[in-house]
């Protein structure tokens, strides 16, 4: 909407607070530019932003169209030429509406000009300063017209001369549906100088050159960046969540392992190789069918806690003790209990109990607690 559809009171507030973001923005984007590596703002600024510019030459339309693939030109006759034949064209040509500035280009006779001299000091009012002007100087109301300033020469001592560039809206709009377009179609009016190019003089719509394309995509990719941020803190906290649990984990197993080693009075690592130290069952046997003699045969057979009880038959038992005693295996072989004639078998009934040699001591029972 153009400023002059405004109130002039809302008009006025609504300036001066644009006018100090544009401000600042352009303070602030005019420093980021210096700061950043020339490459880099090269490859930032990316494509210019593509311009349209429209005007009437006879019974056609001459449209002109600026964008990085090159110039390109139509001629649409006016009965055919409408917004949406202008689209179409631009989409022809690669690009959209939307990100395309036009320009309808019109007669300087319908303008009424004015020359000022501005401070440039005052150029965050320079809105404001411009509507008083209208108000206080000039036949017209702010409701009837559309206007803009533009600079006409070099800033001289601080001042800077400027062209007061005004328009009825009914002469404008007149010029608009000539060619079936409004004032929503177009992003500014604007008058062939000299060399016949096309300089806007009136906006309706921000166009690129307060919006740069460089600024946008330095926008978006601190976007990215944040967002980059973001997940990257999500994974080193869950990378960080189940180290922590993992520990915990580990802590909490080697802790049932102190407690276990505390109990049988040896760590994890001295029990397994005091296990792997032990005679294993398969080595008594082998042991016992080796120094046994072939009179002897067993009833029954006990190995626990290193000791082992050995009761049968055999036609000299007690000479069974000695053979025992002189094995590598075994140690401190005793009868425990009285040698006995067995008169179905012929033999010498026998008990003998023996040490393993290199067993582990058996653990003393745990003493029964009495109740306070």
């Amino acid at each position: 909407m153009p400023v002059a559809d405004l109130p002039a009171a809302r008009a006025g507030g609504l300036h001066v607070l644009t006018a100090w973001g544009r401000g600042f923005a352009q303070w602030w984007l005019a420093g980021l530019r210096d700061a950043v590596p020339a490459q880099w703002r090269e490859w930032a600024e990316g494509e210019a932003r593509p311009i349209a510019t429209l005007w009437r030459d006879g019974d056609s339309v001459t449209c002109r169209l600026m964008s990085a693939a090159g110039p390109a030109e139509i001629r649409i006759p006016c009965p055919s030429f409408n917004a949406a034949a202008l689209e179409r064209w631009l989409t022809g040509q690669g690009v959209t509406r939307e990100a395309t500035t036009v320009a309808l280009v019109i007669s300087r006779e319908l303008f009424f000009l004015r020359e000022l001299s501005v401070p440039k000091a005052a150029f965050g009012a320079l809105l404001r300063i411009l509507d008083q002007d209208i108000v206080r100087r000039t036949p017209f109301q702010l409701s009837d017209i559309w206007h803009a300033a533009t600079a006409v020469g070099e800033e001289a001592d601080g001042v800077v001369p400027m062209c007061h560039w005004i328009i009825r809206r009914d002469r404008a709009e007149a010029a608009l549906s000539e060619l079936g377009l409004t004032s929503r179609d177009v992003d500014c009016l604007a008058v062939a100088d000299t060399g016949g190019e096309a300089v806007p003089v009136i906006t309706f719509r921000a166009v690129s050159d307060e919006d740069p394309a460089w600024a946008l995509r330095a926008v978006r990719l601190l976007a990215a960046a944040a967002l980059g941020a973001v997940l990257l803190g999500l994974v080193v906290f869950e990378w960080r969540q189940a180290s922590v649990a993992a520990a915990v984990e580990t802590a909490l197993i080697e802790a049932r392992q102190s407690a276990q080693s505390g109990r049988d009075g040896m760590n994890p690592a001295a029990r397994l190789f005091a296990m792997k130290a032990e005679t294993g069952v398969l080595a008594v046997w082998d042991e016992l069918s080796r120094i046994l003699p072939n009179h002897t045969f067993l009833t029954e057979t006990r190995i626990a806690e290193g000791t082992v009880t050995l009761s049968g038959f055999s036609a000299d038992a007690a000479r069974l003790v000695r053979l025992i005693d002189q094995s590598p295996l075994f140690s401190g072989a005793t009868l425990t209990s009285a040698i006995t004639p067995d008169a179905n078998e012929h033999k010498e009934r026998f008990s003998i109990a023996f040490k393993l040699r290199g067993a582990r001591a058996a653990r003393p029972a745990a003493r029964p607690r009495t109740a306070p």
